[in-house]
């Protein structure tokens, strides 16, 4: 979702890497035909709106994904051999990578069905299939959270560091923000650093996270009355509360509903976690938009003023 809280090392060569040659279309389109000759297609279309990748999807049956900078190739390799572990583990439709192109520089996986859970589509779901929703969330949350530490060394998962990340949050906030901010905002962002620290002064488990799934990342297959899963690329090691972040785009009563399904283990701080990630998420817009990212400012200060009283 816009503002998801990634780690710097995945961001800092996204505008240079936006000018590699094999991110664009042309050359990644030769690039399919050359590696997997027995594929055709009619269609395609060419996304970029990605920080860590860009897409084509051919003929709206199969998805390719190349990764902006060499940097990120183990990576996508990383993450493709997590998610063959993981469709055994989970009920719900996830990725599932059978091309990858012979330097491993690029892949692809046939379509996962469903459109995205926008919170629109949200509120025109029924209440059971809301109920169907929240069933399928918590158990593909309980499953990814169980996963072995083996298995994340194996594929080679980073650990996110909470408390790290919120000291440079408040660095770049105070620096980057608060000059282009009206007081009466600056106050109620500093009573929220200290209730977040707090909270993460607390102890918790960690374990294996989505780390971004929001509204476009969820995909429901109305037919199927299914939940489809995709975009990886942010998991880490870290806090269980970051996977229910950003269920409270569909608001709170749905995410506690899914907390309370979930099997995993609790700590009386989680969903009060939950809540103050999301609501530092304007700030990560605002910020990640001054540094050249593509998101604006505007996006995410609209969002501030949704989130903090002033």
């Amino acid at each position: 979702m816009p503002g998801c809280v990634r780690n710097d090392a995945y961001k800092k060569n996204f505008i240079e890497s936006s000018q590699n040659d094999f991110v664009k279309e042309e050359c990644f389109l030769q690039r399919i035909r050359e590696e997997f000759p027995e594929l055709e297609w009619k269609t395609y279309r060419y996304l970029t709106q990605g920080w860590d990748h860009v897409v084509i999807i051919l003929d709206e049956m199969i998805v390719f994904r190349a990764p902006r900078d060499s940097s990120y190739r183990r990576e996508l390799m990383n993450e493709i051999q997590l998610l063959h572990y993981l469709k055994r583990k989970v009920d719900v439709g996830i990725p599932d990578y059978i091309y990858i192109s012979r330097d491993e520089s690029f892949a692809g996986y046939p379509l996962v069905k469903g459109l995205e859970l926008t919170t629109s589509r949200f509120q025109h779901l029924s209440d059971s299939e809301k109920e169907c929703a929240a069933n399928q969330l918590a158990g593909f949350i309980t499953a990814l959270h169980a996963t072995p530490r083996s298995i994340l060394k194996k594929c080679h998962v980073r650990t996110e560091d909470q408390k790290r990340m919120y000291e440079e949050l408040v660095r770049d906030t105070r620096v980057l923000l608060y000059p282009r901010l009206p007081e009466k905002y600056i106050h109620s962002i500093e009573e929220y650093f200290e209730e977040l620290e707090i909270a993460l002064s607390h102890d918790y488990s960690h374990v294996l996270a989505h780390n971004d799934l929001g509204s476009e990342h969820i995909l429901w297959d109305a037919q199927e009355r299914r939940i489809n899963i995709i975009d990886f690329s942010d998991r880490s090691l870290g806090d269980p509360a970051i996977d229910f972040t950003g269920l409270r785009e569909y608001g709170l009563p749905f995410a506690t509903r899914v907390f309370e399904s979930y099997k995993g283990t609790k700590d009386e701080e989680m969903l009060l976690r939950s809540e103050l990630y999301f609501k530092r998420i304007p700030l990560y817009i605002m910020k990640d938009a001054l540094l050249g990212y593509p998101c604006t400012f505007e996006e995410g200060y609209r969002a501030l003023r949704r989130r903090f009283k002033a």
